[in-house]
């Protein structure tokens, strides 16, 4: 379940990126959360840019299932991540919570709620020595509470005032311990995922084979395989769509890592590319239906730093060609030097789409012929 504390049927949401103007409220919770079981209560708290509630399942397996179900996604399009934990309350007291922020969606325990407060409402006026003897016999929360009620009785307020407000502060105190231990986890979940990749890096061995991921779903293996033939001598490369990762096969160990120094960790299609090395035989071939086995032209062009200025040759239509790389990426500046066209991108990242789309691109019979300057 991936929480280290032991599942509750209470759950705190920690709500992230949530629009200002949306409005969230116990009913809108409800509807999200009702499809996993009987909901008892929700009370939402909310602190700055995070909106922090519980939910309150009257069953611990409803719960469950809903934290499972529920971890990670939006309550709206316009955002608002859920974050969710078992929290350490043992019930949610709403009677505690001013301004209506808390809601019961079981009737009959609001009901006989209502009628256990006007019973402890008489036995408190009608009987002082009663609560003095459970006083003694109370938690030392409840001890506090009766002794905040004997202070406010008299200062002339009210007793269930005092306690109130005396329950609300061990609430909140409850809900801040809640997100703080939360924070930690995250931080320390983030530790564990830098350590193991830090791990991956000082056990890596140089190889003729590197696997690439976090790669945008736009992306193809022509794509994939037009940009690192430009910054090494590519042979083949199998492209796992489902999984939005690459292995690729270069002619020897120093070509991958050329490629690999250049280009891992570059913005491509919006995604920084993951590039590390891959331990294969020499065997490559796709094995399932999600893999696309693909053999480009295998043509060795010079390696040169990547660079936002592109030369195109064998074509002099400057308006026609500008309006195809429009399509792909952003221009600066284009113009026509020496029967070329020098094209300057807004970055090397818009120059590495069009190197990707348009190298060995046939254009009227011809092949374009295209380098980083």
């Amino acid at each position: 379940m991936n929480s280290r504390d032991p599942p509750s049927k209470i759950l705190l949401l920690i709500i992230s990126c949530l629009p200002h103007s949306f409005p969230l409220t116990n009913d809108y919770l409800f509807d999200m959360f009702k499809s996993y079981g009987d909901i008892n209560k929700i009370l939402i708290f909310e602190r700055g840019k995070t909106n922090k509630a519980f939910i309150e399942y009257l069953n611990i397996k409803h719960a469950i299932l809903a934290r499972k179900n529920m971890m990670g996604k939006q309550i709206t399009p316009q955002g608002g991540k859920l974050l969710i934990h078992f929290s350490h309350l043992k019930q949610l007291n709403l009677e505690v919570v001013d301004q209506t922020r808390g809601t019961s969606y079981q009737q009959s325990e609001v009901e006989t709620q209502l009628l256990l407060n006007s019973v402890s409402k008489i036995k408190i006026k009608n009987n002082k020595e009663n609560i003095q003897c459970q006083q003694v016999q109370t938690s030392q929360v409840d001890f506090t509470n009766q002794n905040q009620m004997r202070v406010a009785q008299d200062l002339g307020e009210s007793p269930n005032k005092a306690i109130m407000e005396s329950q609300l502060k061990q609430l909140i105190q409850i809900l801040d311990d809640d997100y703080n231990n939360e924070i930690e986890k995250s931080q320390q979940i983030q530790f564990d995922q830098q350590q193991q990749i830090i791990h991956q890096l000082l056990d890596q061995k140089p190889s003729k084979y590197l696997i690439v991921s976090n790669i945008d779903i736009k992306v193809t293996s022509k794509m994939l395989y037009n940009l690192f033939n430009r910054v090494g001598h590519l042979e083949t490369l199998i492209l796992n769509k489902k999984q939005q990762t690459a292995i690729l096969k270069f002619m020897n160990s120093d070509q991958a890592t050329i490629a690999k120094e250049l280009l891992n960790n570059v913005l491509f299609f919006n995604k920084e590319l993951r590039i590390l090395f891959h331990q294969q035989q020499d065997d490559q071939r796709a094995l399932n239906i999600d893999e696309e086995l693909y053999i480009g032209s295998k043509t060795k062009f010079k390696i040169v730093p990547i660079s936002k200025v592109l030369i195109l040759s064998g074509i002099k239509d400057i308006i026609e060609i500008q309006n195809m790389l429009k399509l792909v990426g952003m221009i600066q500046d284009i113009r026509l030097e020496y029967n070329q066209i020098k094209i300057t991108m807004v970055d090397i990242y818009e120059a590495l789409k069009v190197i990707s789309v348009f190298s060995e691109y046939e254009y009227k019979g011809n092949k374009i012929n295209i380098f980083f300057q």
